[in-house]
């Protein structure tokens, strides 16, 4: 490992609202990275728990952590543009108060930038309590008609802060898809996105799995960042958001429908949804494993 003084500043940008727990296992992960040259910005948005007061008690004389309040709650696109705005680094990358970094995350990220693409990313794994899964364990450089099929990055990337400012920041109107908006239009703006294909981020879904995707924010955010898009898309980019809102609707998806749809590509996720369909038994079943595993299933608790 290079010394510090060799290296860039890497500044790392953390929301959270009322997780005082779990964001103190995140900030851990971070102050954990084998990659010296780091700092932390958490910003708080409005938390109402202890949240505020415990970081302040915990990391207030941490030199390498930098804390952020925001009085009244703006949601997480603001914070992560603020925490952006008074970063020093020359690099961001984020991380979501309920998530960790493995300890090498910032090096292998490091190592692996390469100006010619908009930014790098890696495979992350899906931690559900007791199993953990890899998405996107395949290396790989993603244009933007591809990025436009499905989010096949990753919710964290490594990216030059002068990237990300002169795009605006985040946006704020958007309720969900905050991420996917933000990579599509790096990659509009500056080429491809390299993705690694080792496992650094470990995205904690355990908690989640009750959680209901098809609220009326979520849909609201989905229509809005389709419109948005619109122009860059192509008719395979449109009918596979079509079926996205499909899936998030929970519509059932007929034979006939989903011949048409495979018509445009990434067939195999379009099969299993239409599969999960047919063994809604044998889907509860597999998250209730996944969340508790198999004594779990069996707990009277």
């Amino acid at each position: 490992m290079q010394q510090q003084s060799d290296l860039p500043l890497i500044s790392v940008y953390m929301p959270t609202f009322n997780r005082v727990d779990m964001v103190q296992r995140a900030i851990r992960s971070v102050l954990a990275q084998d990659y010296p040259h780091l700092e932390l910005l958490v910003v708080d948005d409005a938390s109402t728990d202890t949240t505020w007061d415990t970081l302040n008690r915990i990391y207030a004389d941490e030199p390498r952590v930098r804390l952020f309040r925001q009085e009244k709650g703006q949601g997480a696109c603001a914070a992560r543009n603020l925490a952006i705005a008074e970063a020093k680094g020359e690099f961001v990358t984020g991380l979501d108060d309920d998530d960790e970094f493995l300890p090498n995350r910032l090096s292998s990220l490091f190592q692996a930038y390469d100006d010619q693409y908009a930014f790098v990313c890696s495979s992350y794994f899906w931690d559900y309590g007791t199993i953990r899964k890899q998405l996107y364990p395949d290396a790989a450089i993603v244009g933007l008609k591809e990025l436009l099929d499905v989010h096949c990055l990753s919710n964290q990337v490594l990216v030059k802060r002068s990237r990300i400012l002169a795009q605006g920041g985040f946006d704020v109107q958007l309720a969900a898809f905050q991420d996917y908006d933000m990579w599509i239009r790096l990659v509009a703006a500056y080429g491809k996105a390299l993705r690694l294909a080792e496992a650094t981020y470990v995205v904690h879904v355990g908690h989640e799995l009750g959680r209901i995707t098809t609220s009326p924010k979520r849909l609201a955010a989905q229509s809005y960042f389709v419109e948005k898009h619109l122009p860059l898309m192509n008719e395979r980019n449109k009918q596979n958001q079509q079926f996205y809102r499909l899936v998030m609707e929970q519509q059932q998806l007929s034979l006939p429908r989903l011949l048409f749809f495979c018509r445009y590509g990434l067939w195999a996720t379009k099969i299993r949804y239409y599969l999960k369909q047919k063994l809604q038994w044998a889907i509860k079943f597999r998250q209730q494993l996944l969340s508790k595993g198999i004594k779990g299933l069996f707990s009277k608790k």
